[in-house]
């Protein structure tokens, strides 16, 4: 049994590798630049709970049903079961090999992030996206093996068992023991420029223009709403800006230079003042934004970042939260 895959070395597989993950995978299919990695399969992570010492308190807790008010005890039971098992040897290994090699082909200064995906995350219908962790920076093996297990018990954080029961309320039934968790471990990308592109107006619901919101440093300012990126709304049908609005990016990511993390910083005022993106860089997304949608014939949501003028897209997922208006014509 294989629970560590090169994302270049296998096809799509949501049961397998998740939403997320399969996205990835497709991405590398198309030919776009994604940062070198591999995948932790959900085999892993069903390896994991199979070996663990606490396994039938853990498989009794996921046979029992919930309500809203129960998910703060049954988080907190799950991750204390979790935190009692360990990651198998036989997956220990397979993850140390993955690791090593990656090491030989990027240098050994590298630092990696490890991302959760879900399997039922980044689907036309849901969206699991900001429920699961993700953890940016990760420089040592062990640090590795402690964020996939993190990302593990990230699949049933309060957040993330609400949004379950969300799901249900549209008459899809999914349960605790449903859920599956495979883990991405990719080179991390030192961006200097980041953001997320919408190749539709999620503001309007236009989907005649894109929508793209931009920062300096890592995206995770944008993701995670800690400042007030660039604003840029560009024409779909011919290359043109039709708005920008300067955000005040009063803060940036970055590696934190002394251990496994981010760090946040101010960001220099002349920075502050004038947009993250020049005009090149966004017409390449433009470019890339026409061809994700085409390829997967649906208004993407994707997440990139740029490292040396490299642009890198860290994911592509449909956008779930637009609305059909009868004035569109794509």
């Amino acid at each position: 049994m294989t629970y560590v895959e090169f994302l270049t070395n296998v096809s799509p597989n949501l049961s397998l590798f998740g939403g997320k993950g399969s996205n990835l995978i497709n991405l590398i299919k198309l030919g776009i630049n994604v940062p070198l990695g591999f995948i932790v399969n959900t085999l892993a992570f069903k390896r994991f709970l199979e070996n663990s010492p606490v396994k039938e308190e853990i498989f009794n807790r996921f046979s029992l049903d919930y309500q809203p008010k129960d998910v703060l005890n049954i988080s907190k039971e799950i991750k204390n079961l979790f935190l009692k098992s360990q990651i198998p040897p036989e997956v220990i290994k397979e993850i140390k090999k993955a690791f090593d090699i990656t090491c030989k082909n990027v240098g050994k200064k590298v630092s990696f992030s490890v991302r959760s995906s879900a399997n039922i995350e980044d689907s036309i219908k849901f969206s699991f996206a900001g429920q699961a962790e993700s953890y940016l920076n990760i420089i040592t093996f062990d640090e590795i093996l402690e964020s996939v297990k993190n990302c593990w018990i990230s699949l049933f954080t309060p957040n993330a068992l609400l949004y379950l029961l969300q799901i249900r309320k549209s008459n899809t039934q999914i349960l605790l023991k449903d859920l599956e968790m495979a883990v991405i471990i990719q080179k991390m990308v030192n961006s200097q420029v980041s953001g997320v592109l919408f190749t539709a107006n999620i503001i309007n619901n236009s989907k005649n223009e894109m929508l793209v919101n931009s920062t300096w440093g890592l995206g995770e300012t944008i993701t995670s709403n800690l400042i007030i990126p660039d604003l840029l709304i560009i024409s779909k049908n011919k290359f043109s800006i039709i708005k920008k609005v300067i955000g005040e990016k009063e803060k940036m990511s970055i590696p934190n230079p002394s251990e496994s993390s981010t760090t946040l910083i101010a960001t220099k005022k002349n920075l502050q003042k004038v947009c993250s993106l020049d005009d090149s860089q966004l017409f390449r997304l433009y470019k890339l934004g026409l061809k994700l949608e085409k390829s997967f014939n649906y208004p993407q949501d994707i997440e990139w970042a740029i490292e040396n003028d490299i642009l890198y897209i860290l994911q592509s997922r449909p956008i779930t939260t637009l609305r059909e208006r009868k004035t569109d014509r794509i």
